[in-house]
């Protein structure tokens, strides 16, 4: 273990010696996570979202809505079909997802990250390509036949895979695009969680397609379109949960060290960009002169600060408590 450690160490110390590597490290590391995101995203999207389109109709199973974009991109498809055209849903699909993503990975450029926008554009020409990938693998074609009708299965598999695509993304700092890429800035303005943000703006497409399904059947059906409507929040809110559990970028915890050592402050914020408050304080066993060291961190930082902590006072006490919320001047590494 410790001839790993110091493997680590070395490692680590020769990636900040060389930061062009480093830099190049890091954007192969959001390429990959990104193409791992569509292809999740493509596989949920074909087998799970959309199989009550293989016959061209939206009533013989029921219909699950994405929201965003990718439920936009449904909307449109419907629309065409009560006006009398009836193309290859998967191929629309797939065309009107990458097109209307345009604009919004323009604002993405300008107002979140250049980096974070290319890529983004990257995963989505990727999850359009393999959309239709998919619709040519004629197993991925068995699959969305079989789930046509099993609608809780496909709201959950498709709920969790696309939720795992999406916090994929993010963990590599960049997104699935569509909404993804508006929650995603709110999220940084305002420090929390993303998935509520992308939840209230699908929500809205949910209605609206709703009643254009009742519409287009002029009022029949309308308890399939009400189901088709549940079915569709729940997968909002099981993509919801996923998202949030896995992308732990916006959510804060709060340390409570309790040590003897009194450079644990300056220790601690010259290696993290968070500062401190020290409280003076006596063990109540031991009568020693004690420092409590209370500090506000990001969630995915607290193996490194306790790590760090242990090392320097092997003996120190640390507690960690879930924040719901924190304001002030709390500083998040800008997305690049």
């Amino acid at each position: 273990m410790k001839k790993i450690e110091r493997l680590k160490r070395k490692w680590n110390n020769y990636k900040y010696d060389h930061l062009k590597l480093l830099e190049t490290l890091n954007i192969s590391k959001s390429v990959v996570l990104a193409t791992i995101a569509a292809i999740l995203y493509a596989f949920g999207f074909y087998c799970f979202i959309t199989p009550a389109f293989i016959d061209h109709t939206l009533i013989t199973g029921s219909s699950v809505v994405t929201g965003g974009v990718g439920g936009f991109s449904q909307i449109i498809t419907l629309v065409l079909q009560i006006c009398g055209v009836h193309p290859d849903v998967y191929l629309m699909q797939s065309i009107l997802y990458f097109a209307l993503n345009v604009p919004i990975l323009i604002f993405a450029f300008f107002k979140v990250g250049k980096k974070f926008a290319l890529i983004t554009l990257l995963n989505v020409g990727l999850s359009s390509a393999f959309i239709q990938i998919f619709n040519n693998i004629s197993f991925m074609h068995e699959i969305a036949v079989q789930l046509q009708n099993s609608n809780l299965t496909r709201v959950l598999f498709a709920g969790v895979t696309v939720g795992i695509a999406s916090a994929l993304a993010y963990k590599g700092e960049v997104s699935c695009g569509g909404i993804d890429v508006f929650s995603y800035y709110f999220a940084l303005r305002k420090s929390t969680s993303v998935g509520k943000y992308s939840t209230m703006i699908n929500s809205v497409m949910i209605v609206v397609y709703t009643a254009l399904t009742i519409g287009k059947n002029s009022g029949q059906y309308v308890e399939v379109a009400f189901l088709n409507m549940l079915f569709s929040i729940l997968y909002l809110f099981v993509t919801m949960l996923v998202v949030d559990f896995i992308n732990t970028r916006n959510k804060k915890v709060q340390l409570q060290i309790i040590t003897s050592k009194e450079e644990m402050s300056s220790i601690l914020i010259s290696n993290f960009p968070h500062s401190t408050t020290n409280v003076a304080a006596k063990g109540g066993y031991s009568h020693q002169d004690k420092t409590i060291i209370l500090m506000t961190i990001s969630s995915n930082e607290v193996k490194k600060v306790v790590s760090l902590v242990r090392k320097v006072d092997e003996h120190s006490f640390i507690s960690v408590t879930a924040l719901i919320q924190a304001y002030g001047n709390f500083f998040i590494k800008p997305v690049e």
